[in-house]
């Protein structure tokens, strides 16, 4: 078959170039990947302590680098450095030392970086190596101010600047996560977190900023069920269904708590920046990035060589994050994902921001880990279809890609599940996706989580055909519905690995209500070990 022909020569094509660069060793489920109850297998997460918040993501010569919130004396929130790890294809990633460490001014908050191509900054010493610029909030004793650090070496090592604080505010007690890009018209423009709204700051240099406006101060913009954290901005191009195509702008701003389904959550708004301000449009304001329990502080990468926008978030919730049952490590990121714009056609509400997995990681299909069936078939209601009862394999990390078609909107749910009966489901109810993990074994490590064992989203269309697609590893699961509509993450803690997968059609009696499965593809995803150097 094609599809696998091409998988296997990506496979080898990654294998050979992480081994020739000594960067990852491509391994089976059966070695590393299983020392380590609940560790994931192809997310990134430490090889030991605590990490919340990805920080400082860019993109140069090659390599991606994901800066993060690090603790590297205990597994919960401590004094923050920034930890660091990056990969060439945003597929396996090499952990790194520590990066930046907490100083006079205070500890590492969050903040990101750029390339600063044209030396505005003045740090360049190597004609052909750009700086790349980190701008981040130093949390200390005199409060939360930002600062920066740069780096002549492609982000090996970073030097802090001298001047630094370079923004202060007395009056604000929030007053951090800086996330900075740079405009068309050579100025730099930052928004930052401050309270429950986003101030926005101009710069020429990086060093000295003014004051451009704000955005959120306002309760009918966005939700304001807790602190407004990790702002995003950047601009989009949609396809109206007109044929007509804008380039608009999005603002993401993380709030904890105050997410749809309890804790802590990342909402987005759609709109214009001219320059100065942003502008939501009025039919696009509270909007949720991820409906489930455990995406959090989701940001951007910058310098994206491919003009994409690729955001990984914290896959973790501030009700209970410190309470994980794992032991070496606490914390971890969601998979990368592409950002689009997408036109609904509505009235009310027509454009959404659209998250799915980046193609990269189509390289983590085991072609060897493949069961599927592109035959339609109707699934009788109070039917049980075992999705994998033919696979050769059992994997706790898996990918599935199925197509559904429904009439008059019967209930269905989709499970991940192990030979003692634990199980995560998502599935739809009426007019909502739903995601369930309260039977998934360890429930009860706090209370918190086990108040947030049972999430639902909206359906934003009413087509009959449903698009999902699901990667599960050995705990987490997340779920892209309608060609990324609708995301929803969530973690689990099973007793057992999860790695079979049924669908189930449920109806009420008497109802006409259908479910067919146009075609479903599963397949085992390998591991990639990470690399690491203890800090």
């Amino acid at each position: 078959m094609n599809f696998i022909k091409t998988a296997v020569v990506a496979l080898l094509a990654l294998v050979a170039l992480h081994q020739s660069e000594g960067n990852s060793t491509f391994q089976t489920q059966q070695n590393q990947c299983t020392r380590e109850q609940h560790r994931l297998r192809y997310h990134v997460s430490p090889a030991e302590h605590w990490i919340n918040d990805p920080n400082g993501m860019v993109y140069y010569d090659g390599v991606y680098h994901l800066f993060y919130q690090y603790h590297p004396y205990d597994t919960v929130w401590g004094p923050m450095h920034w930890g660091h790890t990056i990969s060439t294809d945003l597929v396996a990633w090499t952990e790194l030392p520590i990066a930046l460490y907490p100083d006079e001014i205070g500890d590492i908050f969050s903040g990101s970086s750029v390339v600063d191509f044209t030396n505005s900054t003045g740090f360049q010493t190597n004609p052909d190596i750009a700086p790349i610029v980190a701008i981040y909030t130093s949390a200390g004793g005199e409060g939360q101010r930002q600062s920066i650090a740069y780096s002549n070496d492609k982000a090996m090592t970073f030097t802090k600047y001298e001047g630094n604080p370079v923004l202060t505010d007395p009056n604000s007690g929030d007053f951090r996560d800086p996330k900075v890009r740079k405009l068309l018209n050579g100025k730099w423009v930052m928004a930052l977190a401050v309270g429950n709204k986003i101030e926005f700051f101009g710069s020429d240099d990086l060093k000295t900023w003014n004051k451009l406006s704000e955005f959120g101060a306002d309760p009918e913009q966005g939700s304001h069920g807790g602190v407004w954290e990790c702002p995003d901005l950047f601009p989009l191009n949609v396809t109206l269904a007109a044929g007509v195509t804008l380039e608009m702008w999005v603002l993401i701003v993380s709030i904890n708590p105050g997410g749809p389904n309890r804790g802590s959550a990342a909402q987005y708004f759609v709109g214009d920046f001219n320059g100065t301000h942003f502008i939501s449009n009025p039919w696009v304001n509270t909007q949720w990035l991820d409906w489930g329990p455990d995406n959090y502080a989701a940001v951007t990468f910058s310098n994206e060589p491919q003009n994409r926008v690729i955001a990984m978030g914290w896959m973790n919730n501030w009700l209970y994050a410190n309470n994980l049952p794992t032991v070496a490590w606490r914390g971890q990121m969601t998979i990368p994902r592409t950002l689009e714009l997408r036109d609904l056609n509505q009235t009310s509400n027509p454009i959404r921001l659209t998250s799915v997995p980046t193609s990269e990681l189509e390289a983590l299909r085991n072609p060897l880990e493949y069961v599927g069936n592109n035959a339609e078939f109707t699934v009788p209601p109070q039917t049980v279809i075992q999705l994998t009862e033919q696979a050769t394999f059992k994997n706790p990390a898996m990918e599935l890609e199925i197509t559904l078609e429904i009439t008059e909107q019967p209930g269905f749910s989709l499970c991940a599940y192990n030979a003692g009966g634990e199980e995560i489901c998502f599935g739809f109810n009426e007019t909502r996706w739903y995601l369930d993990r309260s039977k998934t074994g360890n429930t009860g490590f706090n209370q918190e989580y086990a108040g947030t064992l049972y999430a639902t989203a909206p359906r934003e269309i009413t087509a009959e055909e449903m698009k999902i697609r699901v990667f599960l590893d050995v705990s987490s699961f997340e779920v892209f519905a309608d060609d990324g509509l609708t995301s929803m993450t969530s973690l689990f803690y099973a007793n057992e690995p999860l790695d079979m997968l049924y669908l189930n059609h449920w109806s009420d009696a008497g109802s006409s209500a259908t479910l067919k499965v146009k075609n479903f593809k599963v397949w085992g995803l390998v591991c990639w070990v990470q690399e690491r150097t203890k800090n």
